[in-house]
């Protein structure tokens, strides 16, 4: 869950209900305090959908739990930010940048998946390259890595500049996980991470602080050798290989 999204509105939602005859109310509000539950009145509803629309710049249907909320307006403004405000920086990095095409080129891979591959910058650089993405309708296949489905272990390389670094722990290793699980035995992980720089024009998205000591613990809960890591700018580099 994006916690930045949650406690701005849980605090508007704490503001909404002040008066001391919703103290019960308020001090119960939780990711499953249900929104149609609560003691509207049209004009508090109204202005209180208007303020987070004002927010977040995106829609906002007050339907649901708080988290369900949390998790639609979430989506719609990666939507927005992936896709009219983010732009690629690949070339200004050293590890992470186009010299990982050379690399993994050089192994003549078999089959490789770039996860959030935005306008798809490795596309015929790398050969057998499957590029998803949720956000970029450049992408091979528009779509979360959580729902891709395909055969486990199905890639030798999976690239991953970035994409994995939002939201908590919890979110972080459940990708992750998707992630591993796609990787064949003796594959590589490339990935660049954010040490939990916030976007400057993003203020709502919420950035997971990657460190080399959560490289390290995640690579030995999920069976992968670290071979690889490095400062790369304001970045880290990872590269990982799955064990046998």
């Amino acid at each position: 869950m994006n916690s930045k999204i949650f406690n701005h509105i849980l605090e508007k939602m704490k503001d909404t209900f002040h008066l001391a005859k919703y103290d019960e109310i308020r001090v119960a509000f939780s990711g499953k305090t249900k929104l149609d539950d609560l003691p509207w009145t049209p004009a508090r509803k109204l202005k209180f959908q208007q303020d987070l629309e004002s927010t977040f710049g995106v829609p906002v249907e007050l339907e649901g739990t708080l988290a369900q909320l949390v998790e639609r307006t979430d989506v719609r403004y990666l939507m927005w930010f992936f896709g009219e405000i983010w732009k690629p920086r690949t070339e200004r990095y050293h590890w992470t940048g186009y010299r990982i095409a050379e690399e993994i080129c050089r192994a003549n891979p078999r089959k490789v998946l770039d996860i959030g591959c935005g306008y798809n910058p490795f596309k015929g650089r790398i050969p057998n390259l499957i590029g998803i993405d949720p956000y970029n309708n450049c992408a091979d296949f528009q779509v979360d890595i959580m729902d891709y489905h395909v055969e486990p272990a199905s890639f030798d390389h999976v690239i991953a500049l970035g994409s994995i670094n939002f939201n908590s722990r919890e979110d972080i290793e459940e990708r992750f996980s998707a992630t591993v699980n796609l990787l064949a035995p003796g594959g590589h992980l490339w990935m660049r991470c954010n040490p939990g720089h916030s976007h400057k024009n993003g203020p709502w998205v919420d950035i997971f602080p990657w460190s080399f000591d959560v490289a390290y613990e995640l690579a030995k809960k999920y069976n992968l050798t670290l071979e690889t890591l490095k400062q790369d700018q304001d970045r880290l580099f990872f590269l990982f290989r799955r064990n046998a």
